[in-house]
């Protein structure tokens, strides 16, 4: 059982050279996003690392533990459920970082999930705030410097958890306290993550040639649950059994590593277990609603924008 649960490895990156080669990852300090980061630095990539202020410090001098070189890993603060925080830190990035750098990839990995109801400091509910408006932006402010790169939108199976059309009525639902499911709205702003990199695989693949893809890494043992009320007697029950049916946090990388680096993903498409699979539901195929909600994902945070 714990052989099946490992899900599928991305084998080839255990002879794939990096040196040169730059990364940015979002969610950096821990899970997937730190085992991604690791497993990039020992293959000789430089790694930016981009996580909150308060875990930014730790989380850089952990991943510099793995690589050679130790000025390959830096890192910048930010907080995906604020506009201004988004805006300044790739300002900083910006500034700092020379123009003719050749970025690899961009790993937009930093996520919440099913957490109470709550708003973002510009009025976002928190998952799709997080999950997908606070990616959409930074990407968005990084397209300049993205360049032949790819970029990869860590998304979800769980987008099957509530099969509806990804549009303005059904977030709007989720900002309503009276009509808030957290699951439903984890599940809509994966369905999002989705539409994103179907419309971004559209828009840029010409004139940047960028190469967007989506994915599912896996049930993975994190703290992405910390928001779920478990007793702490029953989270120290459940421990075992979930060392034997979930993913670590490397074999939740793999699909993401897939991503990154081989040849036989498919941009524009969805991943699982390294390899294109089917989504979950009709809607999170649909390019017309991939087009519409990039326009009113877009329309909302210029509005937020102006009251900055």
């Amino acid at each position: 059982m714990r052989w099946f649960a490992r899900g599928g490895q991305y084998s080839n990156i255990y002879t794939t050279k990096l040196d040169g080669q730059t990364f940015l990852i979002t969610g950096a300090a821990g899970g997937i996003g730190r085992a991604t980061a690791i497993e990039l630095v020992k293959h000789g990539a430089r790694v930016i690392l981009f996580a909150r202020f308060q875990n930014l410090t730790n989380a850089i001098n952990d991943v510099r533990k793995f690589s050679q070189l130790p000025n390959n890993v830096i890192g910048y603060p930010i907080d995906l459920a604020d506009l201004q925080s988004i805006k300044t830190c790739v300002e900083e990035f910006m500034k700092n970082e020379n123009e003719n750098t050749k970025i690899t990839a961009l790993i937009n990995n930093a996520g919440v999930m099913a957490c109470p109801y709550t708003k973002t400091k510009d009025g976002f509910e928190l998952q799709m705030g997080t999950n997908h408006f606070g990616h959409f932006y930074f990407t968005q402010l990084l397209l300049p410097r993205l360049h032949s790169s790819r970029i990869i939108n860590v998304s979800s199976a769980g987008h099957f958890m509530w099969p509806v059309p990804c549009d303005a009525l059904h977030y709007e639902q989720m900002c309503n306290p009276n009509t808030y499911n957290p699951w439903s709205a984890y599940s809509l702003s994966k369905t999002a993550n989705i539409l994103f990199t179907r419309e971004l695989q559209r828009r840029y693949s010409i004139s940047h040639n960028i190469c967007a893809y989506s994915l599912h890494p896996g049930t993975v043992n994190t703290p992405l649950d910390r928001h779920l009320h478990l007793h702490d007697f029953m989270r120290k029950l459940a421990k075992p059994i979930r060392y034997i049916i979930f993913k670590s946090s490397l074999e939740g990388a793999q699909t993401i590593l897939y991503c990154v680096l081989s040849n036989k993903a498919r941009p524009g498409e969805y991943h699982a277990d390294c390899q294109p699979t089917p989504v979950c539901h009709k809607y999170a195929k649909d390019d017309k609603l991939a087009r519409e909600w990039w326009d009113y994902s877009e329309n909302i945070i210029n509005e937020k924008l102006k009251e900055i």
